[in-house]
């Protein structure tokens, strides 16, 4: 059986499931149905394109590990019935041990089929999700053009970063691996899995991001102030606290063949307000915490400290996240943000809408996913049900919403839950 070494990044993702389900959602709406068995075949196509999607991890038993299964299969493509509010049935556990590292499913609302991609974390990252939403749709629309891979499983990312970061940089002996996390603004809720969605149309975004450019940042640096301001607000918190991000290390090393793996690492730097203060002064300290950051090689130095704080077995990886489960049972949440950046698909007929979410983790763990599609931004927020969590997750969806939208000149407008407009308000 052909094997790879697992990263510390796909033992990290893995182990996160402590907190909660770590599979990465994506969705692709349309405003007509799809043939079921064309579908199905290019999940397939896809499937045999990664050789890692169809390997299963090992753990526990020597050298954390992936294992190729030599004869994958795709289980029959069942379409799933549902309203026009289809969020609850996005999320999907997808088991890393398992065979495969992937599942699409065909939800059929009244007014148009929802294509979802259930991805394993400890596969790949985000980056990967938005490769495999292109390829599906593109073998959908032209069977044939996704060829097999030839050969095993390719040598597993971050790996390279090892050799990279000789030289380049150096770690500091303090620098923290574990999320510094905020007080827990949403008790505990064990209720089915669902999400809030706001999107921001295109010309909203446009003077969001000229905003951001005249201060000397850009959109990313906006939405993490709002994602700071709000959870400040939410929390009484002011800081400082270390604000953790992830970054696509593929930056310093172009690729192709790294495409479905883990390379988004965890970077920080640290932010405070003082009280009264909004989102223009955050704003200028965010974009002077991430121009520090990306002045050098942005990332290395935080992979390398994982890769020193992982054995090969990944006990050490788990052990991380444990501390943080204990951390949330003393009152703490784990709440962060992350921003995959703009979704690049076929042009399909009858696609309308394309988004990623991240909705599995357990109350108070939840993120903030911000994506972008044709030019307008999705921001989601997930959420296990009950009165508590959902009404708190909504009030930070709408407290984040507030922060960004005010960079604007006040004609704001956001299309909520795909239904229809709404306006900036005063929270």
């Amino acid at each position: 059986m052909y094997s790879r070494e697992a990263s510390a990044l796909d033992l990290f993702t893995d182990s996160v499931r402590l907190m909660g389900d770590a599979t990465l959602c994506a969705v692709m709406a349309f405003d007509r149905r799809l043939d079921r068995g064309t579908l199905e075949e290019a999940t397939l196509a896809c499937l045999m394109a990664h050789p890692v999607l169809h390997s299963r991890l090992v753990r526990g038993n020597g050298d954390a590990r992936w294992e190729m299964d030599d004869a994958p299969r795709v289980p029959p493509l069942v379409v799933e019935e549902c309203s026009e509010d289809y969020h609850p049935h996005v999320t999907g556990p997808v088991d890393p041990y398992g065979p495969l590292q992937f599942r699409v499913r065909l939800l059929r609302r009244p007014s148009g089929d929802v294509i979802v991609i259930n991805l394993a974390h400890a596969a790949a990252d985000a980056f990967g999700l938005h490769t495999l939403m292109s390829q599906l749709l593109l073998e959908y629309q032209k069977p044939g053009t996704i060829r097999p891979a030839r050969g095993g499983i390719p040598e597993r990312d971050t790996l390279w970063t090892r050799d990279l970061e000789q030289g380049k940089t150096s770690p500091s002996g303090d620098m923290n691996v574990i999320n510094p996390m905020w007080p827990n603004p949403f008790g505990t809720s064990g209720g089915p899995t669902s999400y809030h969605r706001e999107c921001i149309a295109p010309p909203v975004l446009e003077a969001i991001r000229s905003r951001s450019k005249k201060a000397g940042g850009n959109i990313n640096d906006a939405v993490m102030a709002a994602y700071f301001l709000s959870m400040s607000d939410l929390t009484g918190c002011n800081g400082p606290i270390d604000i953790f991000f992830p970054v696509n290390l593929r930056q310093h090393l172009n690729d192709g063949s790294r495409v479905m793996s883990n390379q988004a690492v965890n970077v920080s730097f640290a932010l405070e307000r003082v009280e009264g203060e909004g989102m223009h002064e955050v704003l200028s300290r965010v974009i002077e915490g991430t121009r520090q950051l990306k002045s050098g090689y942005i990332g290395i130095a935080e992979q390398a400290v994982m890769d020193r704080a992982s054995d090969p077995e990944g006990r050490q990886v788990h052990q991380m996240v444990e501390k943080m489960v204990a951390l949330q049972d003393s009152g703490l949440a784990d709440i962060f943000i992350s921003n995959p950046g703009p979704i690049v698909l076929p042009e399909v007929d009858g696609l309308v809408d394309a988004y990623v979410c991240y909705p599995g983790g357990y109350m108070p763990t939840t993120c903030f996913i911000t994506s972008s599609f044709r030019g307008r931004m999705t921001v989601t927020m997930g959420y296990q049900d009950g009165g508590t969590a959902r009404a708190a997750t909504r009030r930070a969806m709408d407290l984040f919403m507030h922060h960004l939208l005010s960079l604007t000149d006040g004609s704001l407008y956001t299309c909520t839950q795909e239904t229809g407009i709404r306006t900036g308000k005063e929270l």
